[in-house]
């Protein structure tokens, strides 16, 4: 008898996991700023529990004009690169009854929503600071005692010079779209901007989901977690394509226990994720002062 009343409620415990891994995994793919911007092409292995994923990129291909004749052919190159889920963030809360928490609707969101937020925010400014792996040529920015100075009146022409080295590295074309990320302050400007007020009224379709308008050929996303200096109050906005940075992630821990000083259960969670930059010239940055 006992075996028969044990059972389902282990089951019942095990259904609860899932349950909120899956609602947490869902949530910040569509909650994280960069996540957006980022393409996910390595996920498959890193679902299957590996932590360093080798990628081999093709370099050139050669190519000639055809005379007849065709020259020795050379072994194709490939640059080799890992891809390491290293950062891990962990989460927990507790609850006075997990089996009451999982079906309040209501309850279940605040928590779930808190989770991701956190989560939201580490991975956000993980993502972005790899602008520092961008292409030298894809960058624009002031002299140190004249540093570049955005206004709504130029910020137009600086997203169109982001957009045009975006262009020339091959990396923007018909087929493919770009994004740019810039913090609140930054959107401030650009809302005052006669050339985004147009663009923010496109229709929903033309705009990427999440994006608050599109200037430029860029879909302009926004988040207060990065792309400003605390310091010396400096800017950096960030440009690209999915192309540019690759990222995968785990749950890799989600269980629930019982609380020893009191009968609430705790849940918990261990987060691992990493990304790559994959390829460098999809990327650009302007770096500025308001």
């Amino acid at each position: 008898m006992s075996e028969q009343q044990t059972t389902p409620a282990q089951n019942y415990a095990s259904l609860i996991v899932s349950t909120w891994s899956k609602k947490i995994n869902s949530g910040l793919d569509k909650t994280c700023t960069m996540l957006q911007c980022v393409n996910r092409d390595y996920q498959a292995d890193a679902d299957k529990g590996t932590a360093e994923i080798k990628i081999a990129t093709p370099k050139s291909v050669a190519t000639g004009t055809y005379t007849g004749t065709l020259p020795a052919y050379s072994a194709a190159s490939f640059s080799s690169d890992v891809l390491k889920l290293d950062q891990s963030l962990y989460f927990a809360f507790s609850v006075p009854d997990i089996t009451q928490a999982q079906t309040n609707i209501a309850l279940g969101e605040t928590i779930l929503e808190k989770a991701q937020k956190s989560i939201d925010e580490a991975i956000d400014k993980y993502i972005f600071s790899l602008n520092s792996k961008v292409d030298s040529d894809n960058i624009i920015q002031g002299q140190s005692s004249t540093p570049l100075t955005l206004s709504s009146s130029n910020v137009y022409s600086q997203f169109v010079s982001l957009a045009k080295l975006l262009k020339n590295s091959g990396a923007l074309t018909a087929q493919k779209h770009g994004w740019v990320v810039v913090h609140p302050d930054v959107e401030e400007i650009l809302l005052l901007c006669e050339q985004f007020s147009g663009a923010s009224n496109e229709s929903d379709k033309a705009k990427k989901e999440g994006s608050i308008g599109r200037i430029a050929g860029l879909d302009v996303f926004v988040s207060n977690n990065v792309g400003k200096d605390e310091e010396d109050d400096s800017y950096t906005i960030m440009a690209g394509t999915t192309e540019g940075i690759t990222y995968a992630s785990q749950l890799k821990k989600f269980e629930q226990i019982r609380a020893e000083q009191s009968f609430d259960t705790i849940v918990r969670g261990l987060y691992t994720f990493g990304a790559l930059a994959v390829n460098p010239k999809a990327l650009a940055v302007l770096k500025c002062e308001l």
